[in-house]
């Protein structure tokens, strides 16, 4: 055999070696499954996957899905520093995208008089009157919430009710649905609203057989008590919209569709 061919031969011996140990190295140093902060297992989780609508268990970590499957299917995600969370066959869905939102004012609203459930005059009251006593240096008692059956059979509230637990300061609660509001007494006189003052274009002072303003303002009536109510600050605006985020996360909401809004809310959201 000539030098040359010989030395060919080691040359390709050598290659070959190095190949296999590159290819041991490789396989040794191939990263193992991603470890899972978060397991859930023995669930219902709906994936919204055509090829796979069901699972019961998720790996979850740093905010990413890391596996949906089976229980042994995320198995391999988990170490000893797994947190596990045992279901129960309770129903998990993906986070959801509410279309049509009032976001601010709803934010706005968890830090005001709470009235979601409310299903009864005497319960209002006492929710308007211990907030009332909770903030006595709030210049107006503000809330939403109130729905129009408790008010059955007329479906309109009246001021008197709101007179008997706050008399000293205006009052202004706004309807779950935005398209109704309720004042007491004080707000109408605060809002100059008296007998002959006419409804606003769009809007309706509800009134009694004698022509007095029950209290019950109809759209854009509204606003000509609204008008008179004091102006958050940016941080109060920042603070409100955290509280919000934050209770809309509880209920799997992880975005909005944000409705009327204004040039100050949108800076606050991209900031």
């Amino acid at each position: 055999m000539s030098n040359t061919t010989g030395l060919l031969l080691r040359l390709w011996s050598l290659l070959l070696i190095s190949a296999i140990l590159s290819a041991g190295a490789s396989a040794a140093q191939t990263p193992q499954p991603h470890i899972a902060k978060t397991i859930l297992l023995n669930g219902r989780i709906y994936t919204l996957d055509s090829r796979q609508p069901w699972a019961e268990a998720v790996a979850i970590s740093g905010g990413k899905i890391l596996a949906v499957g089976s229980v042994k299917d995320v198995s391999s995600y988990r170490d000893s520093s797994t947190k596990v969370i045992d279901l129960g066959g309770r129903l998990v869905l993906p986070g959801f995208t509410d279309c049509h939102i009032h976001f601010m004012d709803g934010s706005l609203g968890l830090t005001q008089v709470i009235l979601n459930g409310a299903t009864t005059v005497a319960e209002i009251q006492k929710r308007v009157k211990e907030y009332a006593a909770a903030h006595p240096k709030e210049t107006w008692i503000t809330g939403m919430g109130w729905t129009y059956p408790t008010f059955a059979p007329s479906a309109l509230p009246d001021k008197k009710f709101l007179d008997e637990v706050v008399s000293d300061r205006p009052v202004y609660l706004v309807a779950f649905d935005g398209h109704s509001s309720w004042a007491n007494s004080k707000a109408l006189a605060t809002a100059g609203i008296k007998r002959d003052t006419p409804d606003p274009a769009n809007g309706k002072i509800v009134r009694d057989n004698n022509g007095e303003a029950t209290g019950a303002l109809q759209e854009a009536a509204g606003d000509l008590v609204a008008k008179f109510l004091p102006k958050p600050s940016h941080e109060e605006r920042l603070s409100a919209l955290r509280l919000g985020m934050h209770e809309a996360n509880k209920f799997g909401a992880r975005g909005t569709s944000h409705s009327v809004s204004t040039s100050r809310t949108f800076w606050i959201l991209r900031n």
